[in-house]
């Protein structure tokens, strides 16, 4: 879409024309603020104000239908309640066991593209038998088709195994499926002539 205003986005007419470059932009109108360090080691803290003891002061109450918040635990540091003992637990008695290594050597896997494939092919079984109980009902061959087709493209995929149950899955449920499509044809052509008496 052109832009109805005029000729600005056109070239010049005379291209060796000289090209005037904008103006530059101008230095921004505000003082960056300045930074005073703070004297001596701001991270001791005064010892004056920590030889008067202080009395803790007594907290607040809770309004009505509030809760204190528990406090945190630090990892590491023994839980107890303020006020509270800190619980210890005993120390036990060493064993009079003798040392075992302290080395123990890794369990054997095996390699990565040697993975076994012993249910993987459950699906392309399933097929295998719904494709040949398909002779006794063809809705079972149409079960295996799909189920054939289904296991045959995870085996490509590297999915599953049982490539061979799949593709034999497949070839028998299309051979069902013709032999009941012809058996169901001879019939409606032999009851349309009136064979079928």
């Amino acid at each position: 879409m052109t832009d109805p205003s005029g000729d600005k986005d056109r070239p010049a007419t005379d291209p060796t024309a000289a090209y005037d470059p904008p103006p530059p932009a101008d230095p921004p109108s505000y003082e960056p603020a300045t930074y005073d360090p703070p004297g001596g080691d701001a991270t001791l803290a005064d010892t004056t104000v920590a030889d008067t003891p202080v009395a803790p002061e007594p907290p607040e109450p809770l309004p009505p239908g509030s809760f204190e918040t528990p406090a945190a635990h630090i990892p590491g540091t023994p839980y107890a309640a303020p006020g509270q003992p800190v619980y210890t637990p005993p120390a036990y008695p060493q064993q009079p066991y003798a040392q075992y290594p302290s080395y123990v050597t890794p369990p054997q896997y095996a390699p990565y593209g040697n993975v076994a494939r012993g249910q993987d092919n459950a699906l392309a079984i399933g097929a295998l038998v719904c494709s040949i109980l398909g002779f006794c009902s063809g809705v079972t061959a149409i079960a295996g088709l799909v189920m054939g087709h289904i296991a045959l493209s995870k085996s490509n995929r590297g999915e599953a195994g049982g490539r061979g149950l799949a593709t034999a899955a497949v070839i028998v449920g299309y051979v069902v499926v013709a032999l009941w499509v012809g058996f169901f044809t001879t019939l409606i052509v032999l009851s349309a002539n009136g064979q079928l008496t």
